[in-house]
């Protein structure tokens, strides 16, 4: 396989991964329950959650700022899928890799794998899917950033 075919599926899965984190941040803008209802999933993520600082981080800082962790996560998501979205399909479609959207690219790929991140330790415990599914995007981000580089 061509190295330049199998960019063309890289990028067609992060357009698929930005197209995930768009319908996730599209429920919670339009739903209007999610950031008043993040402090109690918060609290239910920490109750049994394996790792200590973690655990800490969200009972001492995330949950009593629970309206500012939602707003930026919510936020943060709807733009991880605007900017994986675009710089993905420009870069599939385009005859040739142009500076601003690898960039694009870059930094959506950043953004998706600390949003993957955050939420793996926070609640990847809680099932194998949530764990496997948080991992093997924060993976494809991974690549995402290499080939941004």
């Amino acid at each position: 396989m061509n190295k330049h075919l199998s960019n063309k599926y890289l990028l067609f899965i992060l357009g698929v991964i930005g197209v995930i984190y768009l319908r996730s941040s599209w429920g919670k803008i339009t739903g209007g329950e999610f950031v008043s209802g993040l402090g109690g999933t918060l609290g239910k993520f920490a109750a049994k959650n394996p790792y200590p600082w973690m655990q800490n981080f969200l009972q001492n800082i995330a949950i009593p700022n629970s309206g500012v962790f939602g707003l930026l996560t919510m936020w943060g998501e709807f733009l991880v899928a605007l900017v994986l979205v675009v710089a993905a399909a420009y870069l599939l479609f385009s005859s040739q890799k142009n500076t601003l959207f690898a960039l694009l690219l870059t930094a959506g790929s950043a953004g998706g794998m600390f949003l993957n991140l955050i939420f793996y330790f926070a609640a990847g415990w809680t099932s194998p899917s949530t764990e496997s599914l948080n991992l093997l995007m924060f993976m494809a981000e991974l690549a995402g950033l290499v080939y941004g580089l």
